[in-house]
């Protein structure tokens, strides 16, 4: 007996649909039952469409997404193999040994960090290119850095008034300028000391703020950095080449690299010997999240269908606080399947699954417990997320504690099978997945079939449809369930404007951020911060329970029960309706994005143009430095520049109401069409 392939199953499937769609068309009139009949079919066609692509994807894209710091790099580099030993100096008990120790070939140096998202491939051979920061860029990041080193020593306590750059740029912008830290031994007393020597902050002492900046600038000769990619020469070790060179760009050690914005780093076969790497698109090691975790740079790995999200979080406080947020503000879009996709990627250290309440020191106990403890916290986050995608994995459980070396009482087999069991389990999500539209495939054929041997809908049910149709007409206008006052400003409760203005003052505290990114017209790409799609986050909703997400949640309920009546009155309704339940989830979700990028692109046009020409940029550049009268602040003055603007002319509250008023409307409608109506 011949076994039918699922690309059989959908073509004969989809063409079947089509031949019954062309039927009712031409043998049939118009009319209530035919339409839904019709709007059925083609529905169970989309999905098809779907279905087939995503079955289509022959390797996945798999994305590492954590907060900075969390171990990210470390777990992706014993995952993949992209490790090997080598030779260092190390002070154990009071004395400096050198020993071998197992380094990470992406590693930085301790504490450190990578200074942008890198994405890794398996590749014949072996070789790093690097998608730079264009020289206008650069020359803002290092003006930047300069006035860092002019507010190094003042005596800020207040955050927003202090400069803010993070350890990785610094240390990056200090080798492109040639100004790095030194550090002299000196005797104190019997004992020896080690004194930093910043080398930036004395060329700034001595010719002041505007020279050091010309001499930064002269320092750096961003124009020759034209290099893009460097090829591993076979004169060395080709793991310790990965290791070395992959520092070195990412420090910004080579003086013919510009600073890289992406990373790609392709691995040859013979250093990916026993590593799975080869088996996915590839691995993407996305840039940390720090203060602001719903970021447009992470949404295209979100939303695209060829990619697993592996959501890294620390054991003790897992899932952590922006993984909460980031996941739960993306989990909220029902139609989306995200839970599918989604992995929560837990990292214990050492002994942490062992100190787990009630676990008695077992470590697959407390490796238990916490797994139920993260799933009750996305239940009670209203989230879906499956047990089974909530994965472990300590990259140094089998390592001493002194040195990074296996310890004796365990064998490479056991750090190989804990290995095995992570990737395993990717893809078992994979499979998982798969398996679920397999069978979603049969429950269409099982639907259509029974659709088109089905009676034909009785008077009662045509009445409880023409009914239905009648409450729906109903909720077609918005501003009958959601008052005007509620996109503004009104007592305790505040507008949207109001409450993104505070969301940029809080997340984005220092002023040198706010001021790099005024001086970039609303983005400031090595912080991946872009405040017109913060304004697309703020008015969706960050979660279920705020702005837009909120004040339509009774009137998307109301629909939904309108629905579940007709499935739950109706016998044979429970056939035909599903796919508008289906489709109205996705409507929704169209709806919230939609009037979110109205609200975007209005942003944009409001805050144009994106230049120095603009007097409200202008105005907001101006305040670095301007001097305050008293009661003034920084932060104070710009967010009230930023109100003004956006409340000027048309407010931004205003034409939120308006524009969530017609997509609502424009939702309702499309309901409405899949019972033939207007």
């Amino acid at each position: 007996m011949l076994t039918i392939t699922w690309q059989e199953e959908i073509a004969s499937l989809k063409q079947n649909l089509t031949n019954e769609i062309n039927k009712i068309s031409r043998n049939s009139e118009f009319n209530i039952p035919n339409y839904i009949c019709i709007n059925n079919l083609k529905a169970k066609l989309e999905r098809l469409d779907e279905i087939e692509k995503i079955l289509s994807i022959e390797k996945y894209k798999i994305a590492f997404i954590g907060t900075i710091g969390q171990g990210k790099t470390t777990a992706i580099c014993h995952l993949f193999n992209l490790i090997s030993e080598f030779k260092v100096s190390k002070t154990i008990a009071s004395k400096t040994k050198d020993v071998v120790e197992t380094k990470e070939l992406l590693s930085t140096g301790a504490g450190k960090t990578t200074i942008c998202e890198v994405i890794i491939k398996a590749g014949e051979k072996t070789y790093i290119e690097i998608e730079p920061y264009p020289v206008d860029e650069m020359e803002n990041l290092i003006f930047e850095f300069c006035d860092y080193i002019a507010d190094k020593d003042k005596d800020n306590t207040q955050l927003d008034q202090k400069i803010i750059i993070s350890k990785e740029l610094e240390r990056a912008i200090r080798n492109v300028v040639d100004m790095k830290l030194r550090y002299k031994t000196i005797s104190d007393g019997d004992k020896k000391k080690n004194e930093i020597i910043d080398t930036a902050k004395e060329e700034f002492d001595k010719v002041g703020l505007d020279g050091f900046k010309k001499l930064a600038l002269n320092n750096a000769k961003l124009e020759s950095r034209t290099t893009n990619k460097i090829e591993f020469d076979n004169q060395n070790n080709e793991q310790a080449w990965i290791k070395n060179t992959f520092a070195a760009i990412n420090n910004v050690e080579f003086k013919e690299f510009a600073i890289p914005r992406k990373i790609y780093l392709y691995v040859s076969y013979d250093v990916l010997s026993g590593s799975n790497l080869s088996q996915f698109d590839s691995i993407i090691d996305t840039k940390g999240l720090d203060v602001n975790p719903i970021r447009k740079d992470l949404q295209k790995y979100i939303e695209n269908q060829d990619t697993i999200c592996l959501f890294v979080t620390p054991f003790n406080d897992a899932p952590e606080a922006n993984i909460r947020t980031l996941i739960g503000y993306h989990l909220t879009s029902k139609s989306k399947d995200f839970h599918h996709r989604f992995v929560t990627l837990v990292l214990p250290k050492k002994n942490e699954p062992e100190k787990v309440h009630e676990c008695d020191g077992n470590y697959d106990i407390g490796i238990q417990v916490r797994k139920e403890e993260i799933q009750d916290t996305f239940k009670k986050l209203n989230l879906d997320f499956f047990l089974e995608n909530i994965l472990f994995y300590d990259a140094l459980r089998y390592y001493r504690d002194d040195i990074v070396k296996l310890n004796e009482i365990y064998e490479k087999e056991d750090i190989q099978a804990d290995k095995n069991q992570f990737l395993q389990a990717i893809t078992d999500v994979i499979e998982r997945r798969r398996n679920i539209l397999l069978e979603e495939i049969k429950d269409i054929k099982e639907s259509f079939t029974k659709i088109k041997n089905g009676d034909a809908l009785t008077e009662a049910e045509i009445k409880a449809i023409e009914n239905a149709i009648h409450k729906i007409k109903d909720l077609r206008y918005l501003n009958k369930r959601v008052q005007s006052f509620l996109y503004q400003d009104k007592g305790q409760d505040k507008g949207f404007v109001t409450k993104y203005v505070e969301y940029y003052r809080t997340v984005y505290k220092a002023w040198n951020t706010k001021h790099a990114i005024h001086r970039n017209f609303g983005y400031y790409e090595p912080r991946n911060i872009d405040i017109y799609y913060d304004m697309r986050v703020i008015a969706e909703g960050l979660n279920e329970d705020e702005m837009l997400k909120k004040f339509t949640k009774e009137p998307k309920r109301e629909l939904e029960c309108i629905l579940n009546d007709l499935t739950s009155i109706n016998e044979s309704l429970k056939t035909l309706i599903p796919e508008l339940f289906i489709q109205f989830n996705s409507f929704y979700d169209n709806f919230i994005s939609e009037v979110g990028v109205e609200i975007q692109y209005e942003a944009i046009r409001k805050l144009s143009p994106q230049s120095e020409d603009s007097e409200f940029w202008k105005a907001l550049i101006n305040e670095k430095g301007k001097v305050q009268l008293p009661g003034e602040n920084y932060t104070g003055n710009v967010c009230l520049t930023f109100k003004n603007e956006l409340e000027s002319e048309q407010s931004l509250n205003t034409f939120l109401e308006i524009k969530a008023g017609q997509y609502w409307a424009e939702l309702v409608t499309k309901i409405l069409s899949f019972f033939g109506e207007e």
